[in-house]
């Protein structure tokens, strides 16, 4: 058995995740959630971005705490893998690097491609949110490009003009919605598998449990479609090895 903590922005984030890391390491699993601690507790951290970024500051912040006493089991279960996933929209938010210094000007890159934008926002969460210059190894970072949505859509609909987009990773300022796959989701054309309501998308845990094992069965796809999934499925495979465990 393997155990594996996850750091999320959300709920749905989770599930998806989840889904993902037993098709990839089809072995027995346990999860620990660790912000937001459940569907419904997001403690004092916040949901969201903000809520990864607030949780990540605190292992280095708060007496006592650190990221390396996390992954040892000083203060819980000893982790194999910790999960920290935001989603690469992020990029445009000018609060991404509040009370750090230096700051990475121009996190989002020209795109396509995404690898550019991600390698910045990976070095802010490292090096700005954890305060690391080198992340331990059990650390994976999970950047869907835009968001998990990108993802979830590739999944169940691969042959869908939107996926064969060259900018369909590409975090867009002021995106109308009808271009986005999460607001895509939510039409009737595509099954209304999720809600949309005063300007935002609804992602209820229910809704997706119904889509996890579609997600799962299709990651191959999904991998072809979008980098970050491929990126994301070389970084578990590389670190969960039979000879690891």
């Amino acid at each position: 058995m393997i155990t594996i903590g996850t750091v999320v922005e959300g709920p749905s984030d989770r599930l998806v995740l989840e889904a993902i890391l037993e098709q990839i390491y089809q072995d027995e699993i346990r999860y620990i959630p660790i912000q937001p601690l459940s569907n419904q507790d997001f403690g004092k951290h916040g949901p969201g971005w903000w809520g990864v970024k607030k949780w990540c500051e605190e292992t280095w912040q708060l007496k006592g705490s650190s990221l390396e006493k996390l992954l040892s089991g000083d203060t819980g279960s000893p982790l194999d893998v910790l999960v920290i996933q935001v989603d690469a929209e992020i990029a445009f938010d000018s609060n991404l690097q509040k009370g750090f210094n230096p700051i990475i000007d121009d996190v989002q890159q020209v795109c396509p491609p995404i690898q550019p934008t991600i390698a910045n926002l990976k070095q802010i969460i490292a090096a700005g949110w954890l305060q690391k210059d080198d992340l331990p190894p059990q650390v994976i970072l999970a950047i869907p490009a835009q968001d998990t949505e990108n993802w979830t859509f590739a999944a169940l609909f691969p042959d869908d003009a939107l996926c064969a987009a060259a900018d369909y990773e590409c975090p867009k300022l002021g995106q109308h919605w009808r271009d986005r796959p999460g607001y895509r989701l939510t039409r009737k054309k595509y099954g209304q598998l999720l809600e949309f309501k005063a300007g935002k998308i609804k992602k209820s845990k229910r809704r997706y449990e119904a889509l996890i094992s579609q997600i799962a069965d299709n990651w191959d796809t999904v991998r072809t479609i979008c980098s970050q999934a491929e990126q994301f499925d070389q970084d578990i495979r590389n670190l969960l090895t039979p000879e690891a465990h």
